[in-house]
């Protein structure tokens, strides 16, 4: 398989640029932690975690996306394609999407609060809450959801497209065994029973065999 970048396209190149940086931010940068800090020395403590260690089930999700994301990249690259009911565009946008989602969630409901006080000559203050790295993260994961609709647009592929994909992708339903009529049944008139076999003739009295069997005669 030839890999060649210049065949990448504005659309791919905004997908691979928030997936690399989705990566970058969600392993290197901070996206919640804590500071406390007193007057006492001048001693600040602070502690704080990268988004990967910092949500336990979405981490997956966003993690998911930048693999489909550099994949769909690199098929562009190499001019592969794969056979598959969705275009990967579509797949690339949706899941772009949902990590949009997730990360604005945790950003509207995440633990956060503070507090300062002192006593006497004593003063104290902490602090807890999200930090820059899961902003980042979601400005990266909103540049995949917009290259991935520029890739749905340059494939030729519209949002109705993407409703008949979806339903072919899962139409896969078949009805139960022997719970319909075949085609082409309707109408037709039931098969006749079998027909039965005919009555057997009771023996004549005296002839000594089966009737319509004529019994030998005696000599006078």
């Amino acid at each position: 398989m030839s890999f060649d970048i210049s065949r990448l396209r504005r659309a791919d190149q905004i997908v691979a640029g928030g997936a690399i940086a989705l990566f970058i931010f969600l392993f290197f940068f901070k996206w919640y932690g804590g500071s406390a800090s007193t007057s006492i020395g001048g001693v600040s403590l602070g502690s704080s975690l990268n988004g990967w260690h910092s949500f336990t089930n979405s981490r997956w999700i966003w993690l998911i996306t930048i693999i489909v994301a550099l994949g769909s990249v690199v098929l562009v690259a190499g001019q592969r394609k794969l056979e598959i009911p969705v275009q990967p565009s579509v797949i690339v946008a949706g899941l772009g999407a949902l990590s949009s989602i997730f990360i604005l969630y945790r950003i509207v409901h995440h633990p956060s609060g503070g507090a300062s006080g002192g006593v006497g000559i004593t003063h104290f203050s902490y602090s807890y809450g999200i930090k820059i790295g899961i902003w980042l993260g979601l400005i990266s994961a909103l540049a995949i959801t917009y290259g991935g609709y520029l890739q749905m647009k340059a494939d030729g592929t519209s949002l109705s497209d993407v409703r008949e994909q979806a339903s072919s992708a899962f139409s896969g339903v078949t009805a139960p065994a022997g719970g319909g009529s075949s085609p082409g049944s309707e109408g037709s008139a039931p098969a006749p029973p079998p027909s039965a076999a005919p009555p057997i003739p009771p023996p004549v009295p005296g002839s000594g065999g089966v009737a319509g069997t004529s019994a030998p005669s005696s000599g006078a």
